[in-house]
Parts: structure tokens; C-alpha cells; sequence
């Protein structure tokens, strides 16, 4: 999953729909659009039906996931003999980023980084986020949008968890897991890539692209966001100078320390300290 992504993931719902006969009665079995201009995240929870969406077709049936993005064409056609239900988020996002203390975001028009297929074994467990957020919606009661919006995080973290058991790469995620353990014990040490890399059992030139491919940021940043969160508890806990935190966080320059630190929190080392 794109943990770097979803930090920033800043949704806004428009609506929590749940497709049913009743629309296919109206809509003579099929839904059309010329383009689309909302993101969408379904689930099939009975019936049959085809999905035609930016020049592609696929098969809805029970357990089925699947996403929408603004600016394509679409059609979905229901079953008459097994008319096609599903719940669905309707919204707009944004993906927000801080840098040295600077709120930006941009609205984003792309997917949104999932590998979505079938719920397999899960079927009851993701229909039932669906069903409960559908239920939150409708019910209107004092909140609602925010509970909506909590229960959208709650099933993109279930998802990633599918994704994951879904990855047949197991050997790519332990060598990343062996990568990190090793970052965890030793980050006080000047660690390089090729260091990382042997941990994880791979060659350097492979290990950048499989740690990114796995956490979605690169292994050196990765490290430094390590020590900085332990540079933090120091601040917070003990009167250690900031130059030996530097050192015994595994920063050799103090002040390329107080940089990524900056970057990070948007204050100095100094002010963070007198701020908590």
C-alpha cells in the first residue's frame, strides 16, 4: 500500500449510494455516462452485471471490487434475471502535503493506488463496511459525514489488507521487513543503501525499487523519518544538547539534521523542544 499517499488522502464524500432493482426499473437496466466526474469505490454484494469503463469491460458478480475516476466514459448494465446491488462511495480528493510547516494540496483526478479484484474469503467482512457506511449516510444523524468519512479510511485499510494477502510476493515483503528491522536497531549508524540491502538479502540496484514498490518512499528517507520520530522523544524526554541528539540519531551533521528536521515539523530542534 502507499502509506506516503494515503497520509495526505484528504476525501471529500458526495455521496454513499447502494445500486438496487428499484434504479434498474427506472433505467431500463443499464447506467451511462459520457464522462465520468466523480471517483467511485464499489462493491458488488449480489446480482450480475458488466462494467464498460474508459475502453475497458469487466464482469460484476458478488464479491467484486472496483473503482471509477473522473473524465472517462462509463456504462454499467445489470442482469434482468439477477439484477446487479451494489454499495459505492461517491467523492472528490485531495492529496495534502506538508512541508517545513506549509500546508499545500492539490486535487487529484488519478485513481487512487489500489489493486482491487475480488473479496475471496472476506466477502461478509467487506460487505459489511460498505453496509454500515450506507447506513451512516442514510440515517443523517449528527456527525454523519465525519463517521462517513472515518468508515471510508476504515475500508481503504481494509483493502490494503486483501492487497496484501492477495501478494504473492511474500519473499519482496520480507526483505523489506528485514530492511526495516534493521533500520529500527542500528539507525544511530551511518547506514547506506548497500547495507540495507544486504540485510534484506538483494542486490542494492534492486533493493531501492522493491523497498518503494512495498512502502511507497525510498529506503534512505525512510531511515531518516526513523530518526527523526527518535530525535523527537529525546527532545521531549531528556535536556540532551541538540548536536549529540544529531549524533545518536545517526545524523553526522547537525546541521543537516536541523534541515530534515525542519522539513519535517517545521520548527527547529530548539523550538520543537520548547513547544511540547
Amino acid at each position: 500500500m502507499h502509506y506516503e499517499f494515503f497520509e495526505g488522502f484528504m476525501p471529500r464524500i458526495s455521496e454513499v449510494t447502494n445500486r438496487s432493482l428499484p434504479l434498474w426499473e427506472q433505467t431500463n437496466y443499464q447506467i451511462k455516462r459520457d464522462r465520468t466526474a466523480l471517483h467511485s469505490l464499489g462493491y458488488v454484494y449480489s446480482g450480475e452485471g458488466v462494467l464498460e469503463y474508459a475502453g475497458t469491460s469487466r464482469l460484476l458478480v458478488p464479491g467484486e471490487l472496483f473503482q471509477l475516476w473522473p473524465g472517462h466514459p462509463m456504462r454499467v448494465v445489470s442482469s434482468r434475471e439477477k439484477p446487479l446491488a451494489f454499495y459505492s462511495y461517491l467523492f472528490r480528493y485531495r492529496v495534502a502535503n506538508w512541508e517545513q510547516g506549509t500546508l499545500s494540496s492539490e486535487e487529484s483526478s488519478g485513481p487512487l493506488p489500489l489493486k482491487l479484484g475480488s473479496a475471496g474469503g472476506r466477502k461478509q467482512e467487506v460487505e459489511a463496511e460498505f453496509r454500515k457506511t450506507y447506513e451512516f449516510w442514510s440515517a443523517k444523524e449528527s456527525g454523519y459525514d465525519w463517521h462517513v468519512k472515518l468508515q471510508l479510511l476504515n475500508t481503504l485499510r481494509l483493502l490494503q489488507s486483501l492487497e496484501t494477502s492477495r501478494d504473492t510476493d511474500s519473499s519482496g515483503k520480507q526483505a523489506v521487513q528485514r530492511a526495516i528491522e534493521r533500520m529500527k536497531a542500528d539507525f544511530a549508524q551511518p547506514l547506506t543503501r548497500s547495507d540495507l540491502a544486504e540485510a534484506a538479502a538483494v542486490s542494492p540496484g534492486y533493493f531501492s525499487s522493491l523497498f518503494k514498490a512495498h512502502t511507497g518512499i525510498s529506503p534512505i528517507p525512510y531511515l531518516n523519518k526513523i530518526r527523526i520520530d527518535y530525535a523527537k522523544q529525546l527532545l521531549r524526554d531528556t535536556s540532551v544538547p541538540v548536536k549529540e541528539i544529531a549524533e545518536q540519531c545517526g545524523f553526522e551533521d547537525s546541521f543537516y539534521f536541523s534541515r530534515l528536521f525542519h522539513l519535517d515539523t517545521g520548527m527547529s530542534p530548539r523550538d520543537y523542544r520548547n513547544s511540547i
